[in-house]
């Protein structure tokens, strides 16, 4: 395993005179989130970048001769950096640089004229890609269709990727450059929908999206590094300093790895490599496990099915409005778990995205033969729609965590409501379930999925399950402030398998920490709760 760096605390504090370098930040409301001391007002970072000190002012102006420096926060509010467990954080740069953003658009008319204008922006583009699209917040309450795109662009290829990213639509240049035909064969766990006389829409969902993506032409590393870091600005003025993006191909990988080397990135990053990627089934090569600071290759990612906003998850019951289909399965069990085991062989741990009944019975049915193998390794679910009582009883046994994302209520509930039985959507995402059971979970946001990845309007989503128009999903479901805190702090640190250097201030785990403008335990909503600066490894890298 590559491990550049690693940083192993300290187990205890040291003691230094006048110009040591070690700082003291005091005059603060310090909320830790580490259950030895809850609340501090002074922390004494050292030139490492970690904690070397917390407690209060008075006990560590005893403790310490002298500072470097002295920083009085008047009272604000400091909490550990966010940690956002599952947000495809160069999918969020892309749509800050290179691809049209249409999430929020009200109607096909609209769409086109976006696509339009973006296009005669972007002459020198080869492909036009967008992202974002929600059928079911337009008008025509229809997604678009190849005819749709083919009337605004016919010289170069469009591919347009539904909000959920399970589900893309390519105009005709697209399908004709990838070869697509009606006689193509669909691949397995995927679907190419068709019109009454079989004729294609230009619709792709699941694994055969990759019948067209395959053919867009590869970033290079300038664009990655563009998108990655204009990414990172972005996550540090929301307070986000550790992130997990959770799906990789080979290109990201060594993109991520050249960034690290040469010290640029700024989150602390824990990425997935894709073991299975769309329209082939050809396995990705399983990289080196790799460790640094600021960069994690330790688990491998699977899709076991689709989308619940896209209704393509699997379930154990029909979607409403439907003559009983109940989504789509993207994996069996021999392909997945010989695929599995070959990572966890070399020691990675196995992340599953797994939202319906089916998709999260199969998971833990080739996690509970993983298990036998190697008991240390933590495995994970992303997203996890609903749980069964044998489901929590293999998440305890097995030491998992549920990564698990409520801004979808916030953002999609619309969706939820017009495919989801009622029994369904009060169980929906069933953050209270894992915590009443003990089970870990970390929060994260899934973009750009949705667009709001602001974590304090998720957290205030986890608290209330308010959608954006108000009405309220799965109700049994909220949790408490303390609670949503903990899962993106603590909590997405354990999914990390870094709680022992970050997700709480306590010594000898990193510096990093936000900011507030107010203090969200005095506040009755916390969604307008602001990150007024970001500090990692003890500096200051974000203020507003």
């Amino acid at each position: 395993m590559k491990n550049k760096n690693q940083n192993t605390g300290f187990s205890a504090p040291l003691y230094f005179g006048e110009g040591s370098g070690v700082r003291i930040i005091h005059n603060a409301v310090i909320i830790t989130m580490d259950n030895a001391l809850a609340k501090a007002d002074a922390m004494v970072l050292n030139d490492l970048g970690t904690i070397e000190a917390i407690g209060t002012v008075a006990e560590l102006r005893n403790q310490f001769v002298s500072f470097k420096e002295e920083i009085d926060f008047q009272g604000k509010t400091i909490v550990p950096g966010l940690n956002d467990a599952h947000i495809h954080v160069w999918k969020i740069g892309h749509l800050r640089t290179y691809m049209l953003d249409v999430r929020g658009v009200k109607s096909i008319v609209e769409f086109k004229q976006k696509l339009k204008d973006f296009a005669a922006k972007n002459p020198n583009s080869e492909w036009i890609m967008a992202r974002g699209i929600n059928e079911m917040v337009l008008e025509e309450k229809r997604l678009p269709t190849k005819e749709d795109l083919d009337e605004i662009i016919t010289d170069r290829p469009v591919f347009v990727i539904r909000t959920c990213a399970h589900i893309g639509i390519a105009n005709s240049q697209a399908i004709e450059i990838s070869g697509v035909s009606e006689a193509t064969e669909v691949p397995f766990g995927g679907e190419i929908r068709k019109n009454q006389d079989g004729s294609l829409q230009g619709i792709f969902t699941e694994r055969a999206l990759g019948l067209i993506m395959n053919h867009i032409p590869p970033f290079t590393f300038e664009e990655y590094k563009n998108m990655i870091l204009e990414a990172h600005d972005y996550l540090l003025s929301l307070g986000i300093t550790s992130a997990t993006d959770p799906a990789a191909n080979e290109e990201l990988l060594a993109a991520y790895i050249q960034l690290d080397a040469a010290g640029l990135l700024k989150v602390r990053m824990n990425v997935f490599p894709l073991r299975i990627p769309d329209g082939s089934d050809e396995i990705q090569v399983l990289p080196e496990r790799y460790e640094s600071d600021f960069l994690q290759i330790k688990t491998v990612k699977f899709f076991s099915d689709g989308g619940l906003s896209s209704a393509t998850a699997a379930l154990n019951v029909p979607y409403k409005n439907t003559e009983g289909y109940k989504g789509v399965l993207r994996l069996d069990y021999d392909k997945f778990y010989h695929t599995a085991k070959e990572a966890v062989d070399k020691g990675f741990s196995v992340a599953t995205h797994a939202i319906g009944h089916q998709a999260i019975d199969l998971t833990l049915k080739v996690y509970s033969d993983l298990f036998k193998m190697d008991p240390t390794l933590r495995h994970r679910i992303e997203h996890v729609g609903f749980l069964s009582q044998d489901n929590i009883n293999d998440f305890k046994r097995m030491n998992m965590t549920a990564a698990m994302q409520p801004i979808f209520i916030y953002e999609l509930a619309n969706n939820f409501k017009n495919t989801l039985t009622d029994e369904l959507l009060e169980v929906v995402y069933p953050c209270k379930t894992v915590l009443d059971n003990d089970i870990n979970l970390a929060l994260s946001t899934d973009g750009p999925v949705v667009k709001e990845i602001n974590p304090w309007v998720n957290i205030e989503t986890a608290i209330t399950r308010k959608a954006a128009d108000g009405s309220v999903i799965g109700k049994s479901q909220k949790i408490t402030l303390q609670q949503a805190l903990y899962a993106y702090t603590k909590g997405s640190a354990v999914a990390d398998n870094l709680e022992n250097v970050k997700g709480s201030l306590a010594v000898g785990k990193f510096a990093d920490f936000i900011v507030l403008n107010k203090n969200p335990f005095e506040l009755e909503d916390v969604a307008d709760v602001e990150t007024l600066e970001t500090w990692v490894s003890g500096k200051l890298i974000h203020k507003k």
